[in-house]
């Protein structure tokens, strides 16, 4: 069995875990930042990023459920009905087609924002929690700190909605904040600081103490790859690119940013369950096969990324070299169906690492050895 399988207070081990659930905010931020000094490397570095990290991390889903046989016996049902998640953005299609009105299209567009940011919430919860059971974290130990995660990422997502003048523009707001517009801004921005003070100083009090040090750093790098990084420090220079054609294309940088976090997160959680779970399991499945070799996993990832390339291609996502404009049908097909693919994926995550229900997954997170 791998050395990092054996460590215990730790997802995957404790270089594994420094890399990928601690070190990706540093990789996204250095991308953002690079992104900001010289704008020409942007789309460079968002290619980078969908072919080698957003398009694996959406396909190893795929891995953890279609692939493994277990997982197609078990849960026969949920991967059978959740492909239903592309119906929504399909009808949503269809009504402007028929009708040439756009409120429910629109309305599909708002709702893929708002699931795409609280799967990514979700997900620091759930690897917070994991280290906060290691820490043996107290129940008032753990509301604060998920009160402050859920609070301050929400928070920092409202204020860059409300604050960024071209978010105020989609939004139907006045470019212009009057008076209220303001004092609502400024006074939500001075409740996220002096909030963030009270958490970092109960924290560093609390790490004083001997207590929750690993908890307290992850935090700080969700908090930094989710919220302050995207939101403000490469959001507000934002857009990047010269004449952005679609809301998408005004935050590319932003969108990286998180994104980049949150793919180096779920390929880390991904690598870690399947590493433990094949060593226990003596399967002989293509999951099994590429659970224990990741490096190969990965690399076949990759390779099918290119189809994901194509299909943000098709979408008019890139600002250059896209197949069809993102107003036009093909391209407004297309933009669905890569939602779709999304709700599916955001749909299945939630349905598949519930640790509380799967005694199996307290194994793989190497959760026995802190019980």
């Amino acid at each position: 069995m791998p050395a990092s399988v054996r460590e215990a207070g730790w997802i995957g081990g404790r270089r594994f875990d420094g890399f990928f659930f601690f070190g990706g905010s540093l990789v996204a931020g250095a991308m953002g930042l690079a992104a900001l000094a010289w704008p020409v490397l942007l789309l460079p570095l968002w290619a980078a990023w969908l072919l080698l990290l957003d398009g694996p991390h959406l396909l190893a889903t795929f891995g953890r459920t279609y692939l493994d046989t277990r997982e197609r016996r078990e849960r026969a049902r949920l991967l059978a009905g959740s492909l239903l998640f592309f119906v929504p953005g399909l009808a949503a299609w269809g009504m402007l087609r028929l009708t040439g009105e756009r409120a429910a299209f629109d309305l599909f567009l708002v709702l893929a924002t708002l699931w795409s940011f609280h799967h990514a919430v979700r997900q620091n919860y759930g690897l917070l929690s994991l280290y906060e059971s290691f820490a043996r974290a107290t129940p008032r130990e753990r509301r604060i700190d998920t009160g402050f995660l859920y609070v301050s990422l929400w928070a920092a997502f409202g204020l860059f909605l409300l604050g960024h003048p071209e978010n105020r523009r989609i939004l139907g707001l006045p470019m212009e904040l009057p008076a209220l517009g303001r004092a609502i801004l400024v006074g939500g921005g001075v409740t996220l600081a002096l909030l963030s003070v009270g958490w970092l100083t109960y924290a560093a009090l609390r790490v004083l103490r001997g207590r929750g040090a690993r908890p307290t750093l992850f935090l700080l790098c969700a908090a930094s790859g989710s919220a302050l990084l995207p939101f403000f420090v490469i959001g507000p220079f934002e857009p990047l690119v010269q004449g952005p054609q679609t809301p998408e294309q005004m935050f590319m940088a932003a969108t990286m940013v998180g994104g980049v976090m949150h793919a180096i997160q779920y390929l880390g959680i991904v690598v870690a369950a399947n590493r433990r779970r094949f060593s226990r399991y003596e399967e002989r499945s293509f999951a099994a096969l590429l659970g224990r070799a990741p490096v190969v996993a990965y690399g076949l990832m990759v390779a099918v990324s290119l189809l994901y390339l194509l299909l943000n291609s098709a979408r008019g996502a890139s600002p250059v070299g896209s197949l069809f404009p993102e107003a036009s049908t093909a391209g407004q097909l297309f933009l669905v169906l890569y939602w779709g693919f999304f709700f599916h994926h955001y749909y299945l995550d939630q349905r598949i690492w519930r640790v509380r229900q799967q005694p199996s997954l307290r194994y793989e997170f190497g959760l026995e050895e802190a019980a």
